[in-house]
C-alpha cells in the first residue's frame, strides 16, 4: 500500500505532512469548491472480505488504491453516450450523503439458470430490488410490439447497457447548425430497448424529424432490458420509464446530469468560471438516487444480498470510524470525523470498498496530518510512514 494516491495530474493539496496510522491507501488533494473556494480535500478507502451467516466483514489482505477519475466500459472516447461507468472515481469534494453501488455479474439463486430473478440488497434501513432476465426481445407483429420469452441464464452483468435505454445519432447534413445530433433517453443513452415518440424528437428539424420517423417504424427486432424494476416492468419500447440499475450512473445522464446547474447566458455574464447559481452537490453523488443514504451511513449496518450471489448472503459492516487531526499553517489544530460517502460491493472479488471524507479550507492551510481509526483497522494494516503529499 502506498500513501500517495493517483498520480492523474491533480494538484496536490501543498506542503502538508501525512502520518496514516490505519495504513489504509489515502489521497490528499486541492480541489475548487462552488464559489470557487479552494478546499483541501482527504479521501481514505479500505476494502474488506465478504463475509457470511451475519459475520462482521474483515479487511482484506490486498487493499485496493484510491480512485482518480471514472472508468468507463464502452467506447468512451468515440462514442461517449454509449459508454457506462465501469469504476466510479472517488477524487470530489464531497457527497451529501453515501453511495451504496453494486458491480459485477449477479448469480442466480442456487447457480442454476433461470429465466428472471429478483437481485437486491438492503444495507440498514435502505432496500434495493431489481428484476434480472436472460436476454429477451421484443418484436413487431401487426398490432404492435410484442414481448418474447427471456432465454434462461445463471448470470447477469449490472451492466447500463442491459437497462432500458438507447440513443439514435442524426447526420450533421439532417439537423439546423449543421452538426450531428442524437435523440435519447436522457436516463440512460447507453441502454437496449427503447424507441422515441413524436414527442422526444420535436426539436429536430423536418428532416431529422423524417429520419427518425422512418428509422423507428423500420425497426422489427428490439434487444428488451434484462434489468427492470419489480413493481413496473417494461412491456413495450415507447414506455419511457427509468432506467433500473445498482451500478454508477454517468454524469450526462438524468437525473444527475439536471444537478449541475444552468450553464447558459447568466451563468456566462455572471459565474463563470464558478459553478451556476443552481448547482447542486448531489451531482457529486455516483449511486442512482434511491440508493443514496441520508443522513451517511455509520459504518456498522448489517447488508443482506439476495439473487446477487448463488447464496443469500449477510454481514455486518465493520463499524470503523475516522479521526483526522490537523495542524494549520496559523498554528491550530482541528479535529474531524471523515464521513463515509461510499460503499461499493465488487461481487466478481467478493469485496467491499468504504471510503471516507473530509476537506479543510485552503484560507489558513493545513502543514500536518495524522489519520487515524477506531476499530481493528488500525492493528491489521501496518502504518504508513510520513510522507509529503
Amino acid at each position: 500500500m502506498t500513501a500517495a494516491g493517483p498520480a492523474d495530474g491533480r494538484p496536490a493539496a501543498p506542503d502538508a505532512i501525512i502520518v496514516n496510522h490505519t495504513g489504509l491507501p489515502h489521497f490528499w488533494f486541492q480541489q475548487a469548491g462552488p464559489e470557487g473556494e479552494r478546499l483541501d480535500v482527504l479521501v481514505v478507502r479500505a476494502t474488506f472480505d465478504f463475509a457470511a451467516h451475519g459475520d462482521v466483514i474483515t479487511l482484506a489482505r490486498e487493499q485496493c488504491a484510491v480512485v482518480a477519475g471514472d472508468a468507463y466500459a464502452g467506447p468512451a472516447s468515440t462514442d461517449p453516450l454509449r459508454a457506462v461507468i465501469e469504476e466510479d472515481g472517488d477524487l470530489v469534494p464531497y457527497k451529501p450523503g453515501t453511495d451504496i453501488l453494486v458491480s459485477g455479474r449477479a448469480r442466480a439463486p442456487g447457480g442454476l439458470a433461470c429465466a428472471q430473478w429478483l437481485a437486491g440488497l438492503r444495507v440498514g434501513t435502505l432496500k434495493k430490488l431489481v428484476r434480472l432476465h436472460g436476454p429477451r426481445q421484443f418484436r413487431k407483429h401487426a398490432f404492435g410490439w410484442r414481448l418474447g420469452p427471456a432465454c434462461p441464464v445463471d448470470s447477469v452483468c449490472l451492466d447500463y447497457r442491459l437497462a432500458y435505454g438507447g440513443c439514435i445519432d442524426i447526420a450533421a447534413s439532417l439537423t439546423r447548425d449543421g452538426e450531428r445530433d442524437s435523440v435519447r433517453h436522457s436516463g440512460n443513452p447507453a441502454g437496449i430497448g427503447w424507441l422515441p415518440t413524436a414527442g422526444d424528437y420535436r426539436h429536430l428539424g423536418k428532416a431529422g424529424r423524417a429520419f427518425v420517423a422512418r428509422w423507428v417504424a423500420g425497426q422489427q427486432v428490439l434487444d428488451a432490458p434484462q434489468i427492470e424494476a419489480p413493481l413496473d416492468p417494461v412491456t413495450h419500447p415507447c414506455q419511457g420509464v427509468p432506467p433500473q440499475g445498482l451500478s454508477a450512473i454517468a454524469r450526462w445522464c438524468t437525473p444527475r446530469v439536471g444537478y449541475q446547474g444552468d450553464f447558459d447566458a447568466h451563468w456566462r455574464a455572471n459565474r463563470y468560471p464558478l459553478l451556476p447559481d443552481n448547482f447542486d452537490p448531489r451531482y457529486f453523488q455516483n449511486a442512482p438516487a434511491d440508493m443514496v443514504v441520508t443522513p451517511h451511513l455509520r459504518g456498522d449496518e448489517s447488508v443482506t444480498m439476495t439473487g446477487l450471489l448463488p447464496e443469500k448472503t449477510d454481514m455486518v459492516l465493520p463499524g470503523t470510524m475516522l479521526i483526522v487531526v490537523v495542524r494549520l499553517a496559523s498554528g491550530r489544530s482541528e479535529a474531524s470525523i471523515p464521513l463515509l460517502d461510499t460503499l461499493r460491493f465488487d461481487l466478481e472479488r467478493r469485496q467491499v470498498s468504504m471510503v471516507w471524507r473530509t476537506h479543510f479550507y485552503h484560507d489558513d492551510p493545513v502543514v500536518e496530518i495524522a489519520i487515524a481509526a477506531t476499530s481493528s483497522v488500525s492493528a491489521a494494516a501496518p502504518a504508513q510512514t510520513p510522507v509529503q503529499a
